[in-house]
């Protein structure tokens, strides 16, 4: 991901930290945009991990998984939207669609770069 895309991204206010969870190895940290969509593609991406847990920004549970299955959703409202695009690429075969994640280490390189040039993001 380029530094102007990154610098998009990671300027939106709406971002989700997912934190993945493998069988093997350690865990890793993304950052992407809020949307039911974006949510399930997340998801699906990843299903070979053991658990999945997205949080906001202030690390406030949004959901967590075990395998590609939504184990626990706080927010009842966002379920059924989530769901809507999850079910179809888990039971029909639909492929899971790419969009801009950005991993914790992107994230914290660019942060580093910002501060260097004393930039604001």
């Amino acid at each position: 991901m380029t530094n102007e895309a990154l610098s998009e991204l990671l300027g939106k206010e709406n971002l989700v930290r997912g934190y993945v969870y493998p069988y093997e190895g350690y865990r890793r940290e993304y950052w992407f945009e809020h949307s039911p969509s974006n949510i399930a593609n997340f998801i699906m991406l990843h299903e070979d991990a053991r658990e999945i847990i997205l949080t906001d920004v202030l690390d406030r549970k949004i959901l967590n998984t075990i395998g590609h299955f939504i184990d626990r959703c706080p927010d009842q409202k966002l379920l059924p939207e989530i769901l809507e695009h999850l079910i179809p690429m888990q039971t029909c075969g639909k492929e899971p669609q790419e969009f801009p994640v950005a991993t914790a280490e992107e994230a914290e390189t660019l942060y580093e770069l910002c501060d260097e040039m004393d930039i604001s993001m």
